[in-house]
């Protein structure tokens, strides 16, 4: 077996300061938890790092790395998000893109032709819940949840056009005639706390 490879302690403090910068600046994608939480988690690593190079070179400072002597970042308060502001209004236009979406609409006005089984087979409400989750995260100014919407709006779309298809080949198989009062549907939105997407 060949020997086993020595940490290089010094690229990961480069790589770890490097990452802390791009989390202040720009931010991460991180689905569940703020940017502070994953700077703060940098930071911990940087201070490993730091620590592995001192007990390799002890008081022999003229071993250690210039990157070691580089001040540690500081502490990051809890719900930092970076680009907040860029976030909030990528947000509303996201809200603004599902509520007009076809596959949406579709859903919400034929939601009332299934049965309760027939809806959780397909878990609709739950598909529905991601466009009144979105509002309510602009609404309680929930940037983790806007931020998740943000970078991949694709994929909820995809679920409204999939949840919409079987829909269709439900309604279908009944043989009932789709709704498509915009009455019912306007209501739906209001009952759905939608309006805080539609009043901005």
């Amino acid at each position: 077996m060949g020997k086993k490879k020595e940490p290089d302690y010094e690229a990961e403090l480069v790589q770890e300061y490097e990452h802390w910068e791009y989390l202040k600046e720009y931010g991460g994608s991180d689905p569940f938890y703020d940017d502070a939480t994953n700077m703060n988690l940098t930071r911990n690593h940087i201070i490993y790092a730091r620590k592995q190079l001192e007990e390799q070179y002890g008081q022999d400072f003229n071993k250690y790395p210039e990157i070691y002597f580089r001040e540690l970042p500081p502490e990051v308060e809890r719900g930092y998000v970076a680009r907040s502001g860029e976030i909030r209004d990528r947000a509303a236009e996201v809200l603004d893109t599902y509520l007009s979406d076809a596959n949406f609409q579709y859903l919400l006005c034929n939601r009332e032709h299934l049965d309760k089984k027939e809806a959780e087979k397909i878990s609709i409400d739950n598909v529905l819940k991601y466009v009144s989750g979105l509002a309510a995260a602009l609404k309680k100014d929930d940037l983790i949840t806007m931020r998740r919407h943000v970078l991949g709006p694709e994929s909820y779309q995809e679920a409204f056009a999939e949840c919409a298809e079987k829909v269709k080949h439900m309604i279908s198989e009944k043989k009932a005639e789709p709704s498509a009062q915009i009455k019912g549907c306007q209501m739906t939105l209001f009952q759905m706390g939608l309006e805080t997407g539609l009043s901005r």
